[in-house]
């Protein structure tokens, strides 16, 4: 029996333990000496009841989604192995393994080169780094919605960069005549569409927005790092040839495909240069102009475990199933009540009562979540696990239509 197939037979019994309910554990303090063994395992079986709650039919409150045996036994695997990919010299497979993973998706996401990121905030703030390298103007202006995330705006700080917002619609869409308008009178550095926003999964015109990247000569980076699941859907391939025309795309399968967290990808079109004046005498090969420094198998491994084990098909019949929910969770709730809902097609569904109905309660249980969308409060609904099931939550919601 190898070391991995023992982890993971201990890893079962400890998950298949009974699971106390969750309640306020007080944490052991931290001291020289190794804690009672009793009091670990409460909390370790705190930890267990705590994540428990993506499994659940009714958890529709955040993009964590609950993860595949498989994957979690890709991470445990990048974590026995451990190796450096500073180095790849030194570990042929893993960095074959890189390389197919990465090659899958640009193909995919029809873009030329890629490298794996720890999540899409790192990914946008790169992207808005080579932004800089790569265009030869002196414009600091980036144009982004004000339905885009938060990332942008650390990005936009770290880099000394300029955000200016463009509104959006009722469907928390960019609006691409304030797009036109705003880069007539400056034209920007680069300018950031999504493929799937935060709050309500919306899409923004994207062919509009690369046309006008292209038309200024601006950098168009697309953030789906949770819309650019549906990139392996055949129905949606129209829209990622059109994000083929961007500079660069990130996407977090860490989200939408139900991944273990760190797993994040950054796509771009141009190749990245060595780091120059860099003592890295150390390394056989030259670091490049990327964020990521040491880095082993985490951020791929359990992706590529689960398609190596189940196949692209049941990654895309998940992707369906999880979109499904949402129609329908969309579809029950207007027959069900007179609330005003944003459907997307993405995976999010976001709804507000027409009345002063509080929904707090069920926000504190992860159910929903708050946002708001130009301003107007709505709860939000979101479809990132498979087990999340549209028939679950109107039933939790019946007592308040």
């Amino acid at each position: 029996m190898n070391q991995l197939t023992k982890i993971l037979i201990e890893l079962k019994q400890v998950i298949t333990q009974e699971k106390s309910p969750i309640i306020n554990h007080s944490l052991v303090k931290i001291s020289n000496q190794p804690c009672n063994n009793d009091q670990l395992s409460t909390l370790i079986n705190a930890l267990l009841t705590e994540g428990d709650l993506h499994h659940s039919e009714t958890w529709a409150g955040h993009m964590t989604p609950a993860i595949s045996a498989t994957s979690l036994s890709g991470q445990l695997l990048a974590g026995l192995h451990n190796g450096n990919l500073l180095s790849p010299q030194l570990y042929p497979i893993l960095a074959a393994i890189e390389q197919q993973v990465i090659t899958w998706l640009c193909q995919l996401f029809h873009q030329q080169h890629g490298h794996f990121v720890t999540g899409s905030s790192y990914a946008n703030l790169e992207a808005l780094w080579q932004a800089k390298q790569f265009q030869a103007k002196s414009s600091r202006i980036v144009y982004a919605s004000t339905a885009v995330h938060y990332s942008i705006v650390k990005a936009c700080q770290i880099l000394d960069l300029e955000l200016r917002y463009i509104a959006t619609d009722d469907n928390d869409q960019l609006l691409i005549e304030e797009l036109d308008n705003a880069c007539q009178q400056q034209s920007p550095l680069a300018i950031i569409a999504t493929i799937g926003t935060t709050t309500s999964g919306a899409i923004d015109p994207l062919e509009a927005c690369i046309n006008l990247s292209k038309h200024f000569d601006a950098w168009c980076h697309i953030d789906a790092a949770w819309g650019g699941a549906l990139a392996i859907l055949p129905e949606y391939e129209s829209l990622f040839n059109l994000a083929s025309q961007a500079d660069s795309v990130c996407f977090d399968p860490h989200k939408a495909w139900q991944q273990p967290k760190p797993a994040s990808v950054l796509l771009y079109q141009r190749p990245l240069s060595p780091m120059l004046s860099t003592d890295s005498s150390y390394l056989e090969q030259t670091p490049l102009n990327s964020l990521p420094g040491s880095r082993g198998g985490e951020l791929f491994l359990p992706l590529w475990l689960t398609l190596m084990h189940s196949g692209v098909n049941s990654l895309r019949h998940h992707s369906q199933q999880r979109l499904q929910q949402a129609t329908r969770f969309s579809m029950l709730l207007k027959k069900q009540s007179n609330w005003q809902i944003y459907p997307s097609n993405t995976g999010i569904v976001c709804f507000r009562p027409k009345t002063e109905i509080d929904l707090t309660e069920l926000v504190h249980q992860g159910i929903f979540s708050q946002a708001k969308i130009n301003g107007d409060k709505v709860y939000r609904a979101v479809f990132a696990s498979t087990n999340t099931k549209a028939d679950s939550l109107i039933t939790v919601l019946k007592s308040y239509f």
